[in-house]
């Protein structure tokens, strides 16, 4: 019978084995079928991965690309070093004077493992360690702001400072019985720091100054500023050296420190950096603490009055405001974005060690053009939400603008990173948003001050104040400042005891009539709430 009978009976073994034998080969094939469709796919994933990539760089750089045309048609500055200060010759620059010289005085880079950044690393302790007692920091290690609240200086207070500086035994709480001993103890403990003040003074009459910051640096986050906390430091010894002169009226001593004092503050001037704007009004308004220390005690004779009111009336903050916005825009919004681009493990080394990076984490794995549309992003806010607050009227911002596009800014950054690329503009541009609000006092508090002076002088020649402002132009004052908020003129009353109030509007756009609201904790006033006032002289 033919083995493939139909009734021939196969043993179960033979009849499960035979296919495996017959059918081995179509196996195989079928395997390596599903493995080239594996790689097909995979293939196919990975060329749409490269068509996306090519895609985002080739949208994000077009777009980029039309905001900068944009940009550039309306007059905005891209290139960070057509902001830079010219160079000085070291001779004519008091930047170059030896205290300060170590400052900027940098290794070459790349800098070798374990290399310091400073040249003369002593040198540049000593003057970063200067008079630092004198503004201790708090846990956060944040310094304590310039204060100008109508109270004279501590010189008690200072003195326990500076005797703790030195290392001096001291009571825990040394009490005198008039100010004028306080203030002699204080002079006496400031005496050490006099060939550094001696220094400077001299070197004060050099035409020029400018700080050598690496302005040429590929990573604009890389620049180092050690000069603001510098001069701030020794700002605030010429502040209680001179209370405590004016203390013992000593007026010309004090008056050739706050001479001083607005050398330091000026030695800073058109660098293009915001907190260098901040940086600049907290070293004048030490000046002005003085100056009003000297007026409420009727110390200035009327020549040293009429240079306090020269020098104020030059200083527009709000100007350099927007100098210093439109550099950092620049800096921040063009050169930085160029140097992340080609050196993606600087975002990596960033994301990894700041948590309020968190919100760039998505561009490491992503395309660069991904970061072209961060660009455009921080252009737009920066164009809608932050510069549109100042007015082209120099002096003059629109505080109700400027919370309206601050409230607008929180809710577009809370929006996704990922969909709506504002990460950088999450990280930079809310602590933008804030200066403005402190310039303001800067230009109303210099402006305030302008009129005092004024004021003063009138009062010297005439035995009383001013029954209106008015009265004070053309002899005594050029104008009546237009007040910083609502553009009109500062508002200014006399008082029935011969005193007067002397105010601008502040924050809130409203006439409160010089009442000034303080915070909770009444640390200062409340710059949201009430008037922007001049302090009231103490009773005598």
């Amino acid at each position: 019978m033919p083995a493939n009978h139909p009734g021939m009976q196969v043993p179960r073994a033979l009849a499960g084995a035979a296919p495996a034998r017959t059918f081995g080969p179509l196996r195989w094939y079928f395997d390596l079928s599903l493995l080239g469709r594996g790689l097909v796919i995979i293939g196919a994933l990975f060329g749409l991965i490269c068509v996306f990539f090519a895609e985002e760089n080739w949208r994000g750089k077009r777009a980029w690309e039309n905001c900068r045309r944009e940009l550039e048609a309306k007059g905005v500055q891209l290139d960070w070093q057509k902001f830079v200060p010219p160079p000085v010759a070291d001779e004519q620059n008091f930047a170059m004077t030896p205290f300060l010289a170590p400052l900027f005085d940098f290794n070459p880079r790349p800098r070798e493992p374990g290399q310091q950044i400073w040249r003369d690393i002593e040198g540049h302790d000593r003057a970063a360690n200067f008079a630092a007692a004198l503004l201790p920091a708090n846990d956060k290690g944040e310094i304590p702001s310039a204060r100008f609240d109508g109270r004279m200086t501590d010189l008690e207070g200072s003195l326990l400072l500076l005797q703790h500086q030195s290392n001096r035994p001291a009571a825990s709480a040394p009490a005198y019985s008039t100010r004028a001993e306080a203030a002699s103890a204080v002079l006496a403990a400031l005496a050490e720091n006099q060939p550094v003040l001696d220094e400077l003074r001299a070197a004060s009459r050099r035409p020029h100054s400018r700080f050598n910051v690496e302005y040429d640096a590929e990573d604009p986050f890389s620049i180092l500023l050690p000069h603001y906390l510098v001069l701030a430091h020794v700002c605030r010894a010429l502040e209680i050296q001179a209370s405590a002169e004016l203390a013992l009226g000593q007026t010309g001593p004090a008056f050739e420190d706050v001479k001083l004092m607005h050398y330091l503050a000026d030695s800073i001037q058109g660098e293009p950096f915001l907190i260098g704007v901040m940086a600049r009004g907290s070293l004048v308004k030490r000046t002005e603490q003085i100056i009003w220390e000297g007026l409420a005690g009727r110390n200035w004779p009327e020549p040293q009055l009429r240079v306090f009111e020269e020098r104020l009336k030059s200083f527009h903050p709000l100007k350099e405001l927007q100098t210093a916005l439109r550099g950092e825009c620049a800096a921040f919004g063009d050169t930085a974005f160029r140097f992340i681009r080609s050196h993606k493990n600087v975002l990596r080394n960033w994301v990894g060690s700041d948590e309020a990076a968190g919100s760039l984490a998505y561009l490491l794995a992503g395309p660069n053009g991904w970061l072209y549309q961060e660009q455009v992003s921080f252009h737009r806010f920066y164009d809608e939400r932050v510069l549109c607050g100042l007015g082209p009227e120099v002096g003059r911002l629109h505080p109700r603008v400027i919370d309206q596009n601050r409230k607008a800014l929180e809710l577009e950054l809370n929006r996704s990173s990922f969909w709506h690329h504002t990460g950088f503009s999450k990280l930079a541009l809310p602590a933008v948003s804030k200066t403005f609000q402190k310039t303001a006092i800067s230009q109303n508090r210099a402006d305030q001050i302008v009129m005092a002076c004024a004021l003063e002088r009138y009062r010297l020649a005439n035995g009383k104040y001013p029954e209106t402002l008015g009265a004070l132009v053309p002899r005594f004052a050029d104008k009546v400042p237009m007040d910083v908020c609502d553009g009109a003129p500062l508002k200014y009353r006399l008082l029935p005891d011969g005193h007067f109030v002397l105010y601008g509007v502040g924050w809130n756009e409203k006439d409160d009539g010089g009442a000034v609201v303080m915070k909770k904790d009444g640390s200062d006033f409340d710059p949201d709430q009430g008037d922007w006032a001049w302090p009231l002289y103490p009773e005598k």
